[in-house]
């Protein structure tokens, strides 16, 4: 019985994170297609969807461990996923002047550095985690305060 309500758990916070990642996926996917070369945009879609299948995986099983509220997903898991697109949008969308190229080397701007750094993408993936940590952390010194 305790079993079947963990798995059910597990599932549900697995199916909000997997998601919110598909549909940053799309999005993603369709900034692609607007600002880029559109025959990428498939890429773009299952690139993400691996990594959302392998984040919410991991994701859904912290969240099962900790004993995180469903809310909890649902924002750490959007506060990804907003991330994801905005990184998407900001890529397509910084500009670069070429004119500045000197020899081989780009002078880039700290903005343009970090919006263009992959760097910046993967970040993005472990931020839910520390969060995730951090708000059961808090949610258990509360607790042991209380007593």
């Amino acid at each position: 019985m305790n079993q079947d309500i963990g798995r059910y758990s597990y599932l549900k916070h697995w199916a909000i994170a997997m998601g919110l990642l598909l549909l940053t996926a799309s999005l993603c996917a369709q900034l692609q297609k607007l600002y880029s070369e559109s025959h990428l945009a498939i890429l773009v879609f299952a690139f993400i969807t691996i990594l959302g299948i392998l984040f919410s995986t991991l994701f859904a099983w912290l969240q099962v461990e900790t004993k995180n509220s469903y809310c909890s997903s649902w924002f750490f898991t959007g506060f990804l996923s907003l991330s994801l697109v905005l990184c998407s949008y900001l890529d397509h969308r910084v500009s670069i002047d070429l004119a500045t190229v000197t020899d081989v080397n780009i002078q880039l701007s700290l903005y343009q550095r970090v919006v263009t750094s992959d760097l910046t993408f993967w970040i993005a993936f472990v931020f839910p985690f520390i969060f995730s940590v951090m708000y059961f952390s808090i949610r258990s010194k509360v607790a042991k305060t209380k007593k």
